[in-house]
């Protein structure tokens, strides 16, 4: 995703927010936000190496601009292999919540997994966090398995897919999800 495709999203957090990429400018943040919201947070190095694999990887930042320095409310990335996307995270700051910050996030990664090519996309997330589970269906993924003790070696994490990401119908989902993305939301997305 290059810096001329940026897109607005949610307004109401005390001003827009943008989703731009996410760039070794925006990890400071990044970690704080990751050490608030994560039972295991990803460190610099983790980010960092992702960052770097520009060919299979997309990071993207949920920034409310400011007169000295852009806020990071939010971020989400996947991995590309062959034609599935993996969306590897997905996290908005706490007090952001519940404003389509989130959505928006998935809508972009989504648009780019399929620009990519990707004919399907896949997801993990813990299985007690259902406001996260409600976000992931309404974009059409379904639960199609469980990883016993995927997180911290103890709480399982429910497998989801979305199939057909590529086709007319996804399309039609992903701009529908966009043009409502400037409303607040009530689901809660937390790490995924």
């Amino acid at each position: 995703m290059t810096a001329a495709s940026v897109r607005s999203v949610a307004g109401g957090v005390s001003g827009a927010v943008v989703i731009v990429p996410l760039v070794a400018a925006h990890l400071e943040q990044v970690l704080e936000i990751e050490e608030r919201t994560a039972t295991t947070a990803w460190s610099r190095a983790i980010f960092e190496r992702e960052l770097a694999e520009h060919a299979s990887r997309c990071y993207l930042a949920a920034v409310q601009p400011a007169l000295r320095r852009p806020v990071v409310v939010g971020y989400g990335g996947m991995q590309l292999q062959v034609d599935e996307a993996h969306v590897t995270t997905l996290t908005v700051d706490g007090w952001a919540r519940r404003r389509g910050i989130g959505s928006r996030l998935l809508v972009e990664l989504l648009r780019e997994a399929r620009a990519r090519g990707a004919a399907s996309a896949t997801l993990e997330v813990r299985t007690d966090n259902a406001a996260a589970r409600a976000l992931y269906a309404s974009f059409g993924f379904r639960p199609v398995g469980i990883r016993p003790r995927y997180y911290d070696g103890r709480d399982d994490a429910l497998i989801m897919w979305a199939h057909d990401v590529g086709g007319a119908d996804f399309g039609r989902l992903l701009r529908a999800r966009a043009d409502r993305g400037a409303r607040p939301r009530d689901h809660h997305v937390g790490g995924a």
